[in-house]
């Protein structure tokens, strides 16, 4: 799970991860996952927290955002989110007001993260990667939430090798400004190693905590009326958001919750708490 290039934000307010192909599959076929002894880590500032593999180091854990680095090549991200203007994608391109990329907010979910992976490498200096999806799965949000799906893909052309990824994106509402949210949850790993270590990712994505304030603060508009901007005291810059999208988020995105035991407020069938 090691990114073929750096998977840094792009921006100060970012947020996120994403899982290995067949670590996915573990999880959705019905196959126990074998037990994997993580030790728990929390980021200093108290905004997230996660279990950490034997042989693991945490690179960064602030602000949400926690990525950790594997024996053999491996990296999780737990964190990264990405503001984009709503225009034409020019990679290396950040467009005004803070943003960190444009893109048409009317692109597929595949073209996103083609073009959100595009502009990282852009930024790093690295060479534009070759991305071959495999899979994509729509996933059942509320409107809060926008779009969001599951990928699974090969990356190639960079540096350092053939590599596998998987994950979430959420690409959310366009806001009044004209900009929107991509949280993006992702892993990658060689190509030899991917298979092996992805119960570690699984495990690893499983124990991922953001207080429920938190990631309703990262989930809300970038832009908003002053009314609903969190107040000057407030560990974000983001604007409160309706706790609902958090809960929603955090079941459907981040804990692949069955529809049976999801409350309906978020699209499932079980009663509201």
């Amino acid at each position: 799970m090691q990114a073929s290039y750096p998977l840094r934000p792009l921006a100060s307010s970012l947020f996120l991860c994403m899982a290995l192909a067949s670590g996915a599959h573990a999880q959705t076929s019905g196959t126990p996952a074998p037990s994997i002894q993580l030790t728990p880590y929390t980021t200093p500032d108290k905004t997230a927290a996660a279990g950490v593999p034997s042989g693991w180091k945490v690179t960064m854990g602030t602000l949400t955002v926690i990525e950790m680095t594997g024996p053999k090549g491996e990296t999780i991200y737990l964190g990264n989110a990405f503001i984009a203007r709503n225009g034409t994608f020019q990679a290396g391109q950040k467009p005004a007001g803070g943003a960190d990329l444009s893109m048409p907010y009317t692109a597929s979910l595949a073209q996103k993260l083609t073009m959100i992976l595009d502009q990282n490498a852009a930024i790093a200096g690295k060479p534009t990667p070759q991305i071959a999806l495999t899979s994509a799965t729509p996933l059942q949000v509320p409107a809060i939430l926008g779009q969001c799906g599951r990928f699974v893909a090969n990356i190639s052309g960079t540096s350092q090798g053939p590599a596998k990824i998987m994950g979430a994106l959420c690409s959310l509402p366009l806001d009044s400004a004209g900009t929107y949210k991509n949280i993006m949850l992702m892993a990658s790993a060689p190509v030899a190693v991917a298979a092996q270590d992805a119960p570690v990712a699984t495990a690893v994505f499983a124990s991922y905590k953001i207080p429920n304030k938190m990631l309703a603060m990262k989930l809300a508009p970038y832009a908003a009326p002053p009314s609903k901007r969190a107040a000057p005291s407030s560990p974000s810059t983001f604007p409160l958001q309706d706790d609902t999208s958090a809960e929603c988020f955090d079941l459907i995105v981040l804990r692949e919750t069955p529809n049976r035991q999801l409350p309906q407020k978020c699209g499932g069938l079980a009663p509201n708490n």
